[in-house]
């Protein structure tokens, strides 16, 4: 079963249709090998990670595990980034739009099965 996630701030839309990555091997996985990163990606539980074999930049935000913001970055191939102090979560986005995305926001998500 594939899912997938939308992320509000303060009820409105951030960004949807995030790829929710449950398993250990999605997120060890993550958007590595794919040709277009389409709307990102979600790794629960997760701390730090990597670019490796990732064809493109992304928007990396580091959540607590309330979901506020601690950190983001943009995230260059083939390099490693550890997440701050009281990461829980990473959010994976495209770098080619604009998101309203602050340090302190807090974010919410929501969690649906992939029906392709």
């Amino acid at each position: 079963m594939k899912e997938n996630c939308d992320f509000y701030k303060n009820g409105k839309i951030l960004v949807k249709g995030v790829k929710y990555c449950r398993k250990l091997s999605s997120k060890i996985l993550g958007l590595m090998f794919v040709s277009d990163p389409k709307n990102g990606a979600f790794l629960p539980d997760v701390k730090d990670i990597h670019m490796n074999f990732v064809r493109f930049e992304l928007k990396v935000i580091w959540l607590d595990k309330n979901f506020r913001v601690l950190h983001q970055t943009i995230a260059r191939k083939w390099r490693l980034y550890n997440g701050p102090e009281g990461a829980h979560h990473v959010l994976e986005l495209p770098t080619d739009r604009t998101y309203n995305i602050k340090v302190g926001d807090k974010l919410k998500i929501k969690i649906y099965e992939n029906k392709q």
